[in-house]
C-alpha cells in the first residue's frame, strides 16, 4: 500500500485525484499521522517525568559533608596531605520558598456617626498533584545555608605560606572573610 500511495503522489495532479477516488488511502495516511503525533507526545512526557523524578533534594548534613570534602580536596592539592581534618559550620538549615497567593477583601460600612473600613486577607500556598495522587506545595527555590566558618587541621598548616594559600582558596571558594577560616598544623609531632 505505501508504494501505491507514493506512486499516486509522484503523478502530480493525477495523483491527487487518485487519492480523491480512493479515500481509503487518505484515511490510512491520516491514521498514520495521528499515531506518529501520539507516539511523539508519549515519549516526550516520559522524558519530562524522568527529569522531574531525578530532581532530588539533599539535606543540610549532606550539603555540609560535600563542602568538607571539597575543602579536603583543596588542602590535598596545596599540601599533599590526604588525611586532613576539615569541619564546616553552616549558618542555618536549608530554606525553601513556596509559591503562594494572598487575597485581600475590603468592605466599607457607613453608619450615622461615620464610616468604618475593614480589610481581611487570606494567605494560601499553591499546590500541585504528586504522582501518587497527593498534593504538595509548589517549590520555587531552595536556598542552601551560608558557611559560617571552616576549621582545617593538616600537615604544613603551621607554615605561614601554606596556611595563606589554603586560607585564600577557602575564602574565595565560599565568599567568606579570612576571620572565618582557622588553619592549624597536624600530624607534625610524633607520639611518645
Amino acid at each position: 500500500m505505501p508504494i501505491r500511495l507514493k506512486s499516486m503522489l509522484e503523478k502530480g495532479e493525477k495523483g491527487i485525484s487518485g487519492i480523491k477516488k480512493n479515500p481509503r488511502a487518505l484515511v490510512i495516511a491520516g491514521l498514520i499521522g495521528i499515531m506518529l503525533i501520539f507516539l511523539s507526545t508519549c515519549f516526550s512526557n516520559e522524558d519530562e517525568t524522568e527529569i522531574v523524578e531525578k530532581t532530588v533534594s539533599i539535606s543540610a548534613e549532606q550539603y555540609r559533608s560535600s563542602l568538607e570534602n571539597s575543602v579536603k580536596e583543596i588542602v590535598a592539592d596545596i599540601t599533599g596531605d590526604t588525611q586532613s581534618t576539615v569541619v564546616v559550620t553552616l549558618e542555618s538549615g536549608i530554606r525553601y520558598s513556596y509559591a503562594d497567593s494572598t487575597e485581600t477583601n475590603s468592605s466599607n460600612t457607613k453608619s450615622n456617626g461615620g464610616g468604618t473600613e475593614s480589610k481581611t486577607s487570606t494567605h494560601s500556598y499553591i499546590t500541585v498533584r504528586t504522582a501518587d495522587g497527593g498534593e504538595q506545595a509548589l517549590l520555587i527555590t531552595e536556598l542552601m545555608p551560608e558557611v559560617r566558618g571552616v576549621a582545617i587541621i593538616c600537615k604544613g598548616g603551621d607554615d605561614e605560606i601554606i596556611a595563606q594559600k589554603i586560607k585564600g582558596a577557602v575564602t574565595a571558594a565560599f565568599s567568606i572573610t579570612s576571620k572565618r577560616v582557622y588553619i592549624a598544623g597536624g600530624n607534625s609531632y610524633e607520639k611518645r
